[in-house]
This record gives C-alpha cells, structure tokens and sequence, in this order.
C-alpha cells in the first residue's frame, strides 16, 4: 500500500495523509479561482466546508488510490494523488496536483508530483502514469516535463470545465 508520509526533500515539505481536521484549511485552499480554473468539472466551487469534511472523511478514498495532502510543517497546502484505471484500463493510473498559489513556482509541486507518480508506478498493475493538463495551464505543463513525463500528445475537445469544451495535453511516464 502508499506510504502515509513522504518527505519532499524541501525544508519543511512532505507529503502525508488527509485528517479530518484538514477540512478548514482544504475548503480555504480550494475555494481559490486560481487552483479551481484548473481541476476537474466536477471540483466544487464555491469549495464548502462541507465539501472539504466530505473529502477528507470519505472522498479522498472513492479514487481507489492513493492520495495525499502537500504539507508545509504538517499544514495542508496542496493535495496530490493518482486514481487507477479500470476494466482493460486497469494497467494506467491518472495522477493530478494542485498547490496553494503563494507556493507556485518554488519547485514543491514537481517534488509533489514527482512522488505520485512514484507511488502509482510502485502498485504491481501500474505500469503508466498519466496526467491529462488542460491547454493553457503551462505550470502543470512544466511541472510534468521537469519530473520526466514524456509528452503524447493533444487531446482535441476532450473535456469540459464549466461548461466550455477544451483541449487537454496528455503526458505520461512508464514503469522501467
């Protein structure tokens, strides 16, 4: 199973598990435009208090697997994780990150992601890991070439965010 606690190499920075008293701090977090104009549809906004208890309490584990909360001095600042494949799928595992907007650009999210990724790649069906970024979230982008993701391609029209069809870019890594 996924550790419950990952050092990110970054004085202060890990990775550790969602706790329910992680709820005010995620809602304040994901209540924030910025971080929510990239995550999937279905990211609540405006990002409750009762959306942050649900995922911290049970959502967190309905992807089937690992996640975790990005924490500077064990304060949530960010989450990660990734969500295995199904059905003849099963071998893929999609993996995703989202940092508080004070933090971007100081290398924690590539730490982050590059953990994940790890973690994915560790579970004996994995052996692809891929983040679908959509078009015009060139941090993400450069996130996931910096770890070493290998770029596939553009998925034309392949997603809707708030009721516009957009374009995602897929980048994946492989287990060795």
């Amino acid at each position: 199973m996924s550790e419950e606690r990952i050092e990110l190499g970054l004085p202060g920075w890990q990775l550790r598990r969602w706790r329910e008293a992680d709820a005010p701090a995620l809602q304040r977090l994901a209540d924030d435009e910025r971080v929510a104009r990239w995550m999937v549809d279905t990211w609540p906004m405006p990002y409750t208090l009762d959306d942050a208890r649900w995922w911290v309490t049970e959502g967190h584990q309905a992807s089937g697997g690992g996640t975790w909360a990005i924490c500077l001095n064990d304060a949530p600042q960010g989450g990660c994780g990734f969500h295995p494949g199904q059905g003849p799928l099963r071998c893929n595992a999609e993996v995703g990150w989202w940092l508080a907007p004070t933090f971007w650009g100081l290398g924690v999210a590539s730490r982050a992601a590059r953990e994940v990724v790890a973690q994915a790649l560790a579970q004996p069906d994995i052996t692809r890991a891929f983040a679908g970024i959509y078009d015009g979230n060139a941090p993400s982008r450069r996130v996931a070439e910096k770890i070493g993701m290998q770029y596939e391609g553009l998925q034309r029209q392949s997603v809707i965010k708030q009721g516009r069809v957009l374009d995602r870019h897929l980048y994946a890594s492989y287990r060795a």
